[in-house]
């Protein structure tokens, strides 16, 4: 019983930390994955700090890159969080936050 007490309670304290959003609403607009990440410009501005790099999303038999894309990375601290989204090719895919 202590072991699975203390694997919930691990699971929780991860669980507060680091956290799927998925949305960020600033009045009528709701900023969710599948959206431009031009919304994001507009409603928070530039990102405090941001990451680019070349991926590939497509290999062939002999694991040569058939597809690239552009990954970007950006980071902002909007009402006390951290926020981190995660844009391909200019649409947002996942957006995570934390406390922390």
């Amino acid at each position: 019983m202590k072991t699975v007490t203390t694997l919930i309670f691990l699971c929780l304290i991860t669980l507060s930390t680091t956290t799927q959003a998925f949305s960020l609403r600033f009045g009528s607009t709701l900023i969710n994955e599948g959206k431009p990440a031009t919304l994001l410009l507009l409603h928070l501005g530039e990102p405090l700090n941001k990451s680019i790099s070349d991926v590939c999303v497509s290999h062939n038999r002999q694991g040569e890159c058939r597809q690239w894309t552009t990954s970007e990375i950006w980071f902002y601290r909007h009402n006390e969080l951290n926020y981190t989204i995660h844009i391909y090719n200019g649409i947002i895919q996942k957006i995570e936050w934390s406390r922390f």
